[in-house]
């Protein structure tokens, strides 16, 4: 009798664990050896007022250019960029079929999330070519 007993419950235990691993999965374990995931990154937050797409290149002081990615026209998008201690960053803003621009200089940390806007006309300044 004992032996039909713990046939079922055998069967039962790796159903058991399965769930419990891809239940586990999702809660955050801080390593303390990595650090906090998204602290040696900045988040890049872009909302595109303009009907042309934007090709966006993170332009790091003594660095070399980053293109982070494209956000289509009228579009909202998210990057990363790892960024370990506190930079000058611009951004260069490449629309497809208009101007080039790039903004002015800020001081970034690890850390930070940044917004850029990118307007419905953009304007014929300096910072535009």
């Amino acid at each position: 009798m004992t032996r039909t007993r713990i046939g079922p419950a055998l069967r039962i235990l790796p159903l058991v664990l399965a769930l419990t691993a891809c239940g586990g999965s999702s809660a955050t374990v801080n390593d303390p050896f990595q650090g906090d995931r998204g602290r040696n990154e900045i988040r890049i937050h872009v909302r595109n007022g303009n009907f042309y797409d934007a090709r966006i290149i993170a332009l790091l002081e003594g660095t070399s250019r980053r293109q982070l990615g494209t956000v289509g026209g009228k579009t909202e998008a998210v990057f990363t960029l790892p960024l370990v201690y506190s930079q000058v960053l611009r951004l260069e803003i490449d629309l497809l079929a208009g101007p080039t621009c790039v903004t002015d200089a800020i001081t970034a940390d690890p850390g930070d999330d940044i917004q850029l806007e990118i307007l419905p006309a953009p304007p014929s300044q300096d910072f535009c070519r």
